[in-house]
């Protein structure tokens, strides 16, 4: 249910449908594991071993922004 509301907070529509809603869940599910396969190369650029790290993730998606993967912001930001 959270993510029916977070989509139509996102989009301003108030009634969301199921297939947009596993659309958009399948797309952010995508979208999260490349960023932790990435960050998984940057851990072996690294020579580091162990689990994730907020450095690691932070490093991912600074690759994919920088490769042009992540989507850029048209609105203002949800959570600060």
């Amino acid at each position: 249910m959270a993510s029916k509301q977070l989509l139509a907070n996102i989009t301003g529509i108030q009634k969301t449908s199921v297939p947009m809603t596993i659309v958009v869940s399948g797309i952010a599910k995508l979208f999260v594991g490349e960023v932790v396969e990435t960050a998984r190369i940057v851990m072996k650029e690294r020579k580091e071993s162990g689990p994730i790290r907020p450095c690691h993730l932070r490093e991912a998606y600074r690759h994919l922004k920088l490769e042009g993967k992540v989507f850029k912001r048209s609105g203002s930001r949800l959570f600060r």
